[in-house]
């Protein structure tokens, strides 16, 4: 978030009070000359033009009050903001680091991302199953069912954990619901290659 406009707001208001502050100069200069020229009797329509210049520069000064406020909700919003990225790019960085395959469905029970990992598991062709129903990936090599838990762990929200040992690998597949009980954001599917002992 960028706080020009803000700034440009303020300097415009800044103006403006010193033009307000030169004219309320000329208009008392003016008022004094009048009054020399003419006596006390002419005061009252420059009164009321001071008066007016004078209540244009006090709401000059409530709309600088409440813009350098903005500027500071700005600032806040902006700190927040920033915390908000560098938590997102960490677990971004742990997504993509880690070194299981990691997938993730959506309500609808179709794969809305996945880490680097995941094609690298599943084969190449995995790529292409973004958008795509769980279904339409080929888990047989792991756990032929997990398209299967996919859509109960969505259903009930209840993880499952599978494992399946091939030669000297152990495969773990995991599946748990994302989100709160209240509101589910999907599932996370993670499988896990293990060397056996």
């Amino acid at each position: 978030m960028s706080a020009e406009p803000v700034d440009q707001e303020q300097t415009a208001v800044r103006r403006l009070l010193t033009e307000n502050q030169k004219l309320k100069q000329r208009v008392f200069d003016l008022e004094e000359k009048l009054r020399k020229i003419s006596g006390e009797g002419h005061t009252s329509s420059g009164s009321s033009v001071l008066k007016l210049i004078e209540h244009k520069d006090f709401q000059l000064q409530q709309c600088s009050a409440r813009l350098e406020e903005k500027k500071e909700q700005l600032a806040e919003a902006s700190a927040e903001l920033a915390r908000w990225a560098d938590a997102l790019r960490f677990y971004q960085d742990i997504f993509d680091n880690d070194a299981s395959a990691m997938i993730g469905v959506n309500l609808d029970g179709r794969i809305v991302l996945f880490n680097a990992t995941a094609p690298k598991i599943l084969g190449e062709k995995f790529v292409s199953a973004l958008n795509q129903p769980i279904e339409t990936v080929d888990f047989r090599a792991f756990d032929p069912d997990t398209p299967k838990h996919g859509r109960e762990a969505l259903a009930g929200k209840k993880p499952a954990d599978t494992s399946v040992k091939l030669r000297e690998r152990t495969i773990v597949t995991s599946i748990l619901s994302i989100g709160t009980e209240a509101k589910s954001r999907g599932a996370l599917v993670r499988i896990q290659v293990v060397a056996s002992k």
